[in-house]
């Protein structure tokens, strides 16, 4: 209980202005909760952000602001279990599951306007696959450091060098159990190990945020689906290339890139965590893309 009080204190701490001036709840189910940081009606972007393994909609925070600040429309979402969705992560079984939330959100845009989809890490995974279920309502998408993988046997291949073989990935996580079964269903990071994996150059007060918000993420089969070119081939990508990053080397990001080419890569001198370490150039990249794909 104590735990879940801090947490939604700091949740209203960061988030309680948004909601004060004018911002909104969307989809408060107990499965999914999407929270919209900005609701003007005369924004010129409308962009959604999708966070990471353990992440939730918080560590969004100084993006949203600035992008508020420029009269931008912003939802942040909490995947199912992440943030303060209160779905145990041992529970979800699938990417559609997982991605419910923003499925919600990409349903309830209204005819006409389209979205810039934004995606750290493993919310690549999400950003794909709502991708081929509605383009049509995504003008954009951004992956920043995020998974970005082919499908067929190429996309296991590249899966396999990113994800399975990559020893940083696999050594910064803790598995947890259900039924008794050998095999793992969820997984956290090791708070001790994130500092050096996940934010070796963000402010030491956004790491300590992370500590008391981070939490285990659900374990699902890879999401191997073909991918259209009718669909999500229809849909401009963009990548954010972390140039420092620990979990998931340049090296790595190069060979998703290579194998999945994006109309255009962007580069940041960061670590994996750039909304924390560099969102003014994040923020740059961000914009840059909305200008080239008006949503309104």
């Amino acid at each position: 209980m104590h735990q879940v009080a801090v947490l939604l204190l700091l949740l209203f701490g960061l988030f309680g202005s948004f909601f004060c001036n004018g911002g909104n709840l969307i989809g408060t189910s107990t499965a999914s909760r999407i929270r919209t940081a900005s609701q003007q009606q005369n924004a010129s972007s409308h962009f959604v952000l999708v966070h990471g393994a353990g992440h939730g909609a918080w560590c969004w925070y100084k993006v949203i602001d600035q992008l508020q600040k420029r009269g931008h429309r912003v939802s942040a979402v909490d995947l199912t279990s992440a943030g303060i969705n209160g779905v145990d992560p041992r529970s979800v079984t699938s990417l559609e599951q997982y991605s419910g939330p923003l499925l919600q959100l990409l349903r309830s845009v209204l005819r006409g306007h389209k979205i810039i989809l934004v995606g750290h890490s493993l919310g690549g995974d999400s950003l794909t696959y709502v991708m081929e279920k509605y383009p049509h309502r995504i003008a954009a998408a951004i992956f920043v450091a995020a998974n970005m993988f082919p499908r067929g046997s190429n996309g296991t291949f590249v899966y396999n060098q990113v994800i399975t073989n990559n020893k940083v990935v696999q050594n910064s996580k803790v598995y947890f159990y259900s039924n008794g079964s050998k095999t793992p269903v969820a997984a956290a990071f090791k708070l001790d190990l994130v500092q050096d994996v996940l934010y070796h150059l963000s402010p030491s007060k956004d790491v300590v945020l992370a500590k008391l918000l981070l939490k285990p993420r659900p374990l699902f089969k890879h999401h191997s689906a073909e991918l259209s070119q009718e669909k999500y081939g229809s849909i401009p990508r963009y990548f954010v290339k972390t140039t420092l990053d620990k979990l998931i080397s340049p090296k790595l990001q190069d060979l998703m890139i290579e194998y999945n080419p994006p109309k255009q890569v962007f580069h940041v001198h960061s670590d994996h965590s750039p909304f924390f370490s560099k969102p003014a150039i994040l923020l740059e990249y961000l914009l840059k893309v909305a200008k080239l794909h008006q949503t309104n």
